[in-house]
């Protein structure tokens, strides 16, 4: 994590993006859609700000194509889902129409801020919107990927299996995860100068 930039997709109320800025990061960018979680995510990346720290925090969803989609929101804040399966639907209180922004393009703006030879970390966790941000943007978007954490959720529409495959073609190997459902792929030091030869 050290001096990465990390992209938090899917941030709740930024409890990763905090642990990575206390682990060396330069810079987070969170993506966070659901309004009351975003006032919170606010509130949090401002007191780390006054510390000097670059929080940025972003407002939108994100999936294959820029657009607009509908939020379902649920009575616990870490559920809201754009497509949730049918079981929660005695959990939701209320939907949120939400931007949307093309995985690719978010992609291509942490690695501008990476800079040359920096290390780019992407989290995903959006409730079973992996498919659509990972499987949904090409493999040649993710090049500029040191290091991916990819949570798996059951109702997803593909598997780990499709999910691992194509960030494998993006050049990423897969490495054992703390943590069961959660996908760990690393991109190998590509030599002296090299985008990718920052230490992890």
């Amino acid at each position: 994590m050290i001096r990465a930039v990390v992209l938090d997709i899917g941030s709740h109320k930024g409890y990763y993006a905090a642990y990575a800025l206390e682990h060396g990061a330069r810079t987070v960018i969170s993506f966070e859609p659901a309004a009351a979680n975003v006032e919170l995510l606010e509130r949090s990346a401002a007191t780390y700000r006054g510390r000097g720290a670059d929080w940025r925090v972003r407002p939108v969803a994100l999936g294959a194509t820029r657009g607009e989609a509908e939020l379902h929101l649920m009575g616990s804040s870490w559920a809201h889902a754009l497509h949730p399966p049918d079981s929660w639907a005695e959990h939701e209180v209320g939907k949120q129409r939400v931007p949307v922004e093309a995985t690719a393009d978010v992609l291509a703006e942490g690695s501008d801020v990476a800079g040359e030879g920096g290390r780019l970390v992407v989290k995903v966790n959006t409730e079973g919107e992996e498919c659509a941000i990972v499987l949904g943007t090409p493999a040649e978007a993710w090049e500029s990927v040191s290091e991916v954490f990819v949570e798996v959720h059951p109702w997803a529409a593909c598997g780990e299996r499709e999910l691992v495959a194509h960030l494998e073609h993006a050049g990423l190997s897969r490495l054992p995860s703390a943590m069961a459902p959660v996908l760990r792929l690393r991109r190998e030091a590509t030599g002296r100068g090299g985008r990718h030869s920052a230490p992890s």
